[in-house]
């Protein structure tokens, strides 16, 4: 069971890479280092606009006044603002704030802020709330420490105002940097069903949705199924810790229908896969959904007629929450419409993420017409398909990285086989060399057999100078085990370990030497030595 808990949650670290970390997305947007520029930044007005202007408003910075400072006090009425504008969609996920220091003559500070933020996708400003529903932000208690306010959940925004706060009339003046990333998913919003109630205390809602509610639809805004922070494995312990809401749920009793989530994009993009995080404790009548269905369009009008349709194979062994990918086959839109069945009675979401591109070619919105005619075209456009060859050429894709797979494995197992045969090939030559060297030819020469090695003969007494170039021998057998003695005026010296016979074993362990003579040598007289001499045919004479 730990393998498999291991197994889960590395597979759901691998797939966060391609979800909105908050914890890896606190980069200062520009106010300090000044990339953003003095004209993108504006305020409701200025007690001096040379002095305390919106263009001082920027945290750590002392030119002039040193800060901004508005031309009426903060009241509750939030009448004043200094705005920022990005010029592009970021994710903001932290604020900070500063008083007028003035060089140690400033004494003005903001100890309440609210936040407003803008997008194109909006077209109005929204005042941001937190998790828990509230919206003054902590400000600032002198005028030169750094009050920094981390934001859960992150706005997505391209403009952002602040707005001083006070329960009573008070001077104020403020310097601001917002911290964050840019928002590189391109999604503009998602629309679907708003979450329902489970008894009388928990609602499964999408409380940080940012759009608009009429009825039980969400429209046109972004909430906690992009924010990248993941529900508890107890959907239970979000209610008693409401900084751990994270779960949307339906209810399949009050719906009777698949729940249809429609994500709109700034761009047409080309989509690989998406990733759905579902919670599956099926003892609480919890299961991950059945069956999912995808939708693609252009224009968001005329979906595709053959749509992905993903079955999930159900677990009832192992509760804790996991993520669902589904691989999209590079398929084309603006507009992607997920489709998803009960499998029991609640069906609980968290986060739902996409890998995509943007794609380079442009696309007309003016039509249905034209969409199909676009669809038709993308077949000579590489990386496009068309709805009526997305199956055949997955099929194609996959085939050729199988056929890939497949010759690479044929290569490696090829290299192998080459490898063993060169291995098996020089073993034989050696052995065949090393047999070679270590035996005598057949035909061996039986003198040999009896030849003394030159560098063991000894100088002999004269009677034996007439002897030139020969070697001393005795036949070899079993009954000559001592060499005969030689008798003679000056007795030859001999070291203990000569022998007159071959030390080393010439021939093969098989050869059998030959029979000694017949005849044996007469007996020897005292006083007389015989001579010995070996003619050329290799006989043995015994001379007087």
């Amino acid at each position: 069971m730990k393998k498999h808990l291991v197994a889960a949650i590395l597979f759901s670290l691998a797939v966060a890479t391609h979800e909105l970390d908050p914890s890896q997305c606190l980069t200062p947007l520009g106010m300090e280092n000044g990339m953003i520029k003095d004209e993108y930044i504006t305020a409701s007005s200025s007690f001096d606009h040379e002095n305390v202007g919106p263009h001082h408003g920027r945290i750590r910075n002392e030119l002039h006044g040193g800060a901004w400072c508005p031309l009426t006090p903060a009241t509750p009425d939030l009448k004043e603002w200094i705005e920022i504008d990005l010029q592009d969609v970021f994710v903001i996920t932290a604020t900070g704030t500063q008083g007028r220091f003035g060089n140690g003559q400033g004494v003005e500070f903001t100890e309440s802020y609210i936040l407003e933020y803008w997008r194109p996708s909006l077209n109005k400003w929204m005042r941001y709330h937190n998790r828990t529903g509230n919206e003054v932000m902590k400000g600032n208690m002198n005028t030169y420490l750094e009050s920094k306010t981390h934001l859960d959940p992150p706005m997505w925004a391209s403009k952002i105002r602040f707005l001083p706060f006070s329960h009573h009339h008070r001077t104020v003046c403020m310097r601001v940097e917002v911290y964050g990333c840019r928002w590189t998913e391109g999604l503009l919003s998602y629309s679907m069903p708003q979450g329902d109630k489970r008894g009388n205390n928990w609602e499964f809602f999408d409380v940080t949705y940012d759009g608009q509610w009429s009825g039980d639809q969400l429209r046109y805004g972004l909430g906690q199924l992009i924010d990248g922070k993941v529900g508890p494995d107890d959907f239970k312990v979000a209610f008693h810790n409401l900084n751990l809401q994270g779960w949307v749920g339906w209810k399949n009793d009050l719906r009777k229908s698949p729940i249809e989530i429609v994500f709109e994009f700034e761009k047409v993009r080309e989509f690989n896969a998406v990733h759905i995080y579902c919670n599956n404790q099926f003892t609480k009548d919890v299961r991950v959904f059945a069956e999912a269905r995808v939708f693609f369009s252009v224009n968001g009008k005329k979906y595709t007629d053959e749509p992905i349709t993903y079955n999930y194979i159900e677990d009832l062994i192992f509760e804790t929450p996991r993520n669902v990918s589904i691989k999209l086959h590079h398929r084309v839109g603006r507009f992607v419409k997920i489709q998803l069945h009960f499998a029991s009675r609640w069906m609980l979401v968290s986060e739902i993420t996409f890998e995509s591109t943007v794609m380079d070619r442009r696309f007309s919105e003016t039509g249905e017409q034209e969409e199909i005619n676009i669809l038709d075209d993308q077949i000579s456009t590489p990386g496009i398909t068309t709805n009526n060859e997305i199956s055949a050429v997955d099929a194609q894709r996959d085939l050729v990285d199988y056929l890939g797979v497949v010759a690479g494995l044929l290569l490696v197992l090829l290299f192998f086989v080459i490898a063993a045969v060169a291995a098996v090939v020089i073993k034989q030559m050696r052995r065949k060399s090393s047999s070679r060297s270590s035996q005598v030819p057949i035909r061996c020469d039986k003198a040999v057999l009896y030849q003394e090695s030159t560098a063991e003969r000894y100088s002999r007494s004269s009677d034996y100078a007439d002897i030139k170039d020969c070697e001393y021998a005795v036949p070899l057998q079993q009954d000559y085990c001592h060499p005969l003695p030689l008798l003679s005026e000056s007795p030859l010296k001999q070291s203990p370990s000569e022998h007159y016979y071959a030390a080393t074993e010439i021939c093969n362990a098989g050869f059998i030497p030959p029979p000694p003579p017949l005849s044996t040598p007469p007996s020897l007289k005292f006083g007389r030595q015989p001579k010995f001499y070996v003619s050329s045919t290799s006989r043995m004479h015994i001379g007087p």
